[in-house]
């Protein structure tokens, strides 16, 4: 019997606490961030919450002008962030996660060929305040 759990509360609520969920498949091992209802791997809905930590590795920089509305996804979710610096896209993995997508903070025309030639870099989470009340995530590369 399929097993409805309260998904996006959790996941949510945990961003205010400061820390990001995923879930890991506890029958192939697969983790998957951001959460969903079944493995994407096995199908399994035998899905446990952890910690993915505060880090992540960056794989692919992105570089566009986001006032170019270039990528409609993130042009829509810029209108709803509450800090409105710049950014990049970029892909990365938590460790033993999948590819996602998301904002990256801390490359600039002045950086971006030096960032990219740095590639695979590590990243801390950024919580992305949103002004509809709750948070979101993106990355920052170190200095």
């Amino acid at each position: 019997m399929f097993k409805l759990r309260p998904i996006l509360k959790t996941y949510y609520d945990a961003l205010e606490e400061g820390k990001v969920l995923g879930m890991k498949c506890q029958e192939c091992g697969d983790v998957v961030w951001r959460p969903l209802p079944t493995c994407q791997k096995c199908g399994s809905t035998d899905l446990e919450w952890f910690d993915m930590g505060d880090e992540a590795t960056i794989d692919e920089i992105i570089f566009e002008n986001t006032n170019l509305k270039g990528d409609y996804t993130f042009a829509k979710a810029n209108q709803n962030f509450v800090n409105k610096e710049p950014y990049c896209i970029c892909v990365g993995h938590f460790e033993g996660g999948n590819l996602f997508h998301a904002a990256l903070y801390g490359v600039n025309e002045d950086n971006v060929d030096e960032k990219i030639s740095m590639l695979p870099i590590t990243a801390k989470v950024e919580f992305i305040q949103m002004d509809g009340g709750f948070k979101s995530v993106g990355f920052r590369i170190k200095d």
